[in-house]
């Protein structure tokens, strides 16, 4: 069984970053987590960002339909506990209730080193986590990317290629990634 992580609301509103990491749990890379707190922050920013809601609600759908086993449940009771930033308390708390290894999450900051190896979780940039999971598993990871430009192209969006891809997922922050996978591509 893979490692599992919990994916931070902020790492699931910008596009190409959550089809990404989705896609790479798709492959059995590991095991996505998040709780209905989080998809709801991921709601609210979606539609702060502009999304229509039926657009949002489908995504979040296709989300729990795609990982119904990612839902963590029971970690309100630990909330309180936790030692990290306030706002996030509950996003470590589901972590720990679900038996996460990482927290993939740009508020770095709110998750610091003491209060997260307290309980055996690392929180990590996406940027870090992809970088991670491409030494692990290149072929996969490299695979999926190819996979994820393929599958665009759904009027009215137009296709795009496997360099517009890496570009858009630098511009969400994981240019770390980005460098790694195109130097790859060049030794092929």
């Amino acid at each position: 069984m893979p490692f599992s992580a919990i994916l931070d609301a902020c790492v699931l509103y910008p596009n190409v970053l959550r089809d990404t990491l989705l896609r790479v749990a798709e492959a059995s890379a590991y095991q996505p987590l998040w709780s209905e707190r989080i998809l709801a922050e991921a709601r609210k920013a979606l539609i702060g960002k502009g999304l229509p809601e039926p657009n949002v609600k489908r995504t979040l759908s296709f989300m729990r339909a795609a990982f119904p086993e990612a839902m963590v449940e029971g970690w309100e009771p630990l909330e309180e506990s936790m030692g990290n930033h306030v706002k996030d308390r509950h996003v470590l708390a589901a972590a720990v209730r679900g038996h996460a290894e990482v927290i993939v999450t740009f508020n770095l900051r709110d998750f610091t080193p003491t209060a997260c190896e307290a309980w055996d979780v690392e929180a990590q940039h996406p940027d870090t986590f992809l970088l991670y999971e491409l030494e692990l598993a290149p072929a996969v990871i490299l695979n999926v990317l190819e996979e994820q430009a393929a599958a665009t192209g759904k009027p009215p969006y137009p296709a795009m290629s496997l360099d517009d891809v890496l570009a858009s997922l630098e511009n969400c922050g994981a240019p770390v990634f980005v460098s790694e996978v195109r130097s790859r591509i060049r030794r092929r």
